[in-house]
């Protein structure tokens, strides 16, 4: 049987992959060709089989691209790696456990793919660091479900995610509402790259709407891990922007300073609350209105003194 006559069993075995199971396939391939046998799938992550890999999957956009890389390996091996690694595949969905899962809202949705990310580097305690240079998160989050030596076996944990995740929405989503502007979000992220605690170095955000969406992400992870550092660097960015919107509103702005009795200062208080905004505004607010009921022609609004 020639060559090309052999790849065609293989050729149809890979078209009846869902085009998520195809990274473990590279995988495999990868395995056979760089340990010559599969006993390991599963098991451990060899450094080589790794950076073979790695190097292959980040030049993919699209995972369908994976068969034609598969054929094109295959296609100069004789029949009997062939065979041998048709057995693979035959295997393949019978092995992986998280195969049933609908992951379209991992990849729909880039707050959960990274809070899933996230929640599989802080949880492994056999976490290979190599996995993190898999460009693409989606990739990587199939890596870690179909091929991973722990994850791999346990079915449960997207679940647990997806638990974690939905309570967190529910709570906050948005973490900053009363800041929720273009501008507060990229000075946000050039404020914690600041500081290497917060790990925001990782992302680069390059539109309007991925430095909103990189800034919630962060705080999903800072929330779903410490609660009193959320809040403490939540209240402290909040106060920063106040200041920095603060001071931006009222550059060239005389200052004046004016004692008032208790009860008036108690009653500027309450009007600030009710209202939400600053002290100030509510002094500009009141003079204003007064001024244009008792000092402003109504027909024309010109000053009448």
């Amino acid at each position: 049987m020639s060559n090309f006559e052999d790849i065609n069993p293989l050729r149809s075995a890979l078209n009846q992959l869902k085009d998520d199971d195809l990274i473990a396939a590279l995988f495999l391939m990868e395995m056979d060709s760089e340990l010559g046998n599969f006993r390991s799938f599963h098991r451990e992550l060899d450094r080589n089989v790794m950076r073979a890999f790695i190097q292959k999957i980040n030049t993919i956009k699209e995972l369908s691209e994976i068969r034609q890389i598969i054929i094109h390996y295959y296609s100069a091996q004789s029949w009997r790696f062939i065979d041998d690694y048709l057995d693979q595949i035959y295997c393949l969905i019978n092995r992986l456990n998280n195969r049933g899962k609908n992951l379209s809202k991992h990849k729909l949705d880039p707050r959960l793919l990274a809070f899933a990310l996230n929640y599989y580097v802080a949880d492994s305690r056999r976490w290979d660091r190599s996995i993190n240079d898999i460009n693409n998160g989606f990739f990587r989050l199939l890596f870690i479900i179909y091929c991973h030596p722990e994850y791999s076996q346990r079915s449960r944990e997207l679940d647990i995610i997806e638990e974690r995740y939905s309570s967190l929405i529910n709570k906050h989503l948005v973490h900053f509402v009363k800041s929720d502007t273009v501008d507060f979000y990229r000075w946000a992220k050039n404020y914690m790259d600041s500081d290497d605690k917060y790990r925001s170095t990782i992302y680069t955000p390059i539109t309007d709407e991925e430095y909103r969406t990189t800034v919630n992400i962060i705080f999903d992870r800072l929330f779903d891990e410490n609660e009193d550092i959320y809040s403490a660097l939540k209240d402290k960015m909040s106060n920063a922007w106040y200041q920095k919107t603060y001071r931006k509103k009222n550059k060239g702005k005389k200052a004046h300073h004016y004692a008032l009795p208790k009860i008036a200062l108690e009653s500027l208080r309450i009007l600030s609350f009710k209202w939400n905004m600053t002290q100030e505004k509510v002094i500009e607010r009141l003079i204003n209105e007064r001024y244009i009921k008792e000092c402003s022609d109504p027909n024309s609004g010109d000053s009448l003194y």
